[in-house]
């Protein structure tokens, strides 16, 4: 119950910019005792700041929470870079795991060899459905909109127990190093985080805008993560940080 208002608060906030205690307490019909004690929650995990009376939303975080207005071609260059050097640790005989995202879905439109691919992702499943070489699984599900569109679910996670991924390509709205690979929805975090045990090794493919911030789930610790790739503008500190959690750093050459 408290993880559900805590996505419905920032998905508001989200909207709106601000809110005042007493409306969140009327939306989601909760004491606005309750409402005081979530906003210290968001606060303290970045999502927002507190002021008189409500909350507003932190300015970075309007970059990176999924709402509708956000366009999958948003840093697209980077991503298209990103997936490029993914493509290259990809073999014939892979199978793989490809998690809904808009860089994951640049990795599918270059995949141009013989493998298995599951995805929950139903844009990167039309994006493969004509490829002879791709013997292609969704995992099916409750098909959602908002944020672009996965399905999601238990079903995508019983899904999972009959497969096992030899390599999964992972997205993430948030990374840092005390926190690792972060979501803003509970139920899409759940669907990453069996992703990871489906798999031998995951790699983490996010740009340089998606470091230092922060989002309500961690999904994987940085201990999951055995490679990120990234493009050109991730910062020293952060490549020495990963690395010295003995996490292989990539950056993908500009196109």
């Amino acid at each position: 119950m408290k993880e559900k208002r805590l996505e419905e608060i920032t998905k508001f906030l989200g909207s709106n910019g601000s809110a005042e205690v007493s409306q969140l307490s009327a939306l989601l019909k909760v004491t606005e005792k309750t409402i005081r004690q979530d906003l210290v929650a968001l606060e303290e995990k970045g999502i927002l700041e507190r002021v008189h009376g409500g909350a507003k939303i932190k300015n970075n975080i309007n970059d990176i929470y999924p709402f509708p207005k956000r366009r999958r071609d948003q840093n697209l260059q980077s991503k298209r870079s990103i997936a490029k050097a993914a493509l290259s640790f990809i073999e014939d005989g892979d199978i793989l795991i490809l998690d809904s995202g808009s860089t994951t879905l640049e990795l599918a439109k270059i995949l141009d060899k013989k493998v298995s691919v599951i995805t929950n992702d139903p844009i990167i499943s039309y994006t493969l459905i004509s490829r002879d070489n791709v013997l292609l699984f969704c995992t099916g599900g409750e098909l959602r909109r908002e944020g672009g569109l996965a399905y999601t679910g238990t079903s995508v996670i019983k899904a999972l127990d009959k497969h096992h991924a030899t390599k999964c390509f992972l997205a993430a709205t948030a990374f840092d190093i005390k926190h690792g690979a972060m979501v803003f929805s509970s139920q899409e975090g759940e669907i990453k985080r069996a992703y990871i045990e489906a798999s031998d090794k995951v790699f983490l493919m996010i740009d340089h805008s998606k470091f230092n911030q922060s989002a309500l789930y961690t999904y994987a610790s940085t201990s999951d993560i055995q490679d990120i790739i990234t493009d050109t503008q991730i910062s020293r500190k952060d490549i020495e940080e990963l690395q010295a959690r003995h996490i292989n750093v990539h950056i993908a050459e500009q196109i």
